[in-house]
């Protein structure tokens, strides 16, 4: 009898430890796969803008003289920094073609082509001087003293 109750208990135990371990296995899984998204944002132009200079040291050009300046204000409304490298002129324009004729003013042929400008995020360069850029003819009349003169301009840059 002893040996059948020693099976009994073993039996006994061997099936709870079965039962044991397949509830331990019994545990299910779940698991999945598929993609997340994003979106890149789009580059916005940067915004150029004419600066008339005023005053004695802002006008800088006269019948025969160097090569003169020009100024502009240069807005980035992207979130990152943006380096300008490159200018490309236009033809130049009397704001009084009466007084002073269109054919008075040109671009300088060594106007810049390069530049290093950093313009932060979402940040203005206000009143940026630019060298070397217009010529007035040596007989332009006395009725170009004082007239501002635009000139079309592009500038090309990379995010920083």
């Amino acid at each position: 009898m002893k040996f059948k109750k020693t099976i009994i208990t073993a039996s006994a135990t061997l099936a709870l430890a079965g039962v044991g371990m397949g509830a331990a296995f019994a545990v299910w899984s779940a698991n999945g796969s598929g993609s997340a998204a994003a979106a890149a944002k789009v580059a916005q132009s940067l915004t150029v803008t004419a600066v008339t200079p005023s005053g004695p040291s802002g006008a800088s050009l006269y019948p025969g003289g160097p090569a003169g300046q020009v100024y502009v204000t240069i807005t980035n409304p992207n979130p990152y920094a943006v380096t300008i490298t490159g200018y490309t002129w236009g033809t130049p324009v009397s704001t009084n073609t009466t007084a002073c004729p269109n054919s008075d003013i040109s671009l300088d042929p060594g106007a810049p082509t390069t530049a290093n400008l950093a313009v932060p995020a979402g940040g203005t360069l206000t009143a940026v001087q630019i060298n070397g850029v217009l010529d007035m003819n040596h007989a332009a009349p006395d009725g170009c003293q004082g007239v501002a003169f635009d000139v079309p301009l592009t500038v090309t840059g990379v995010q920083q």
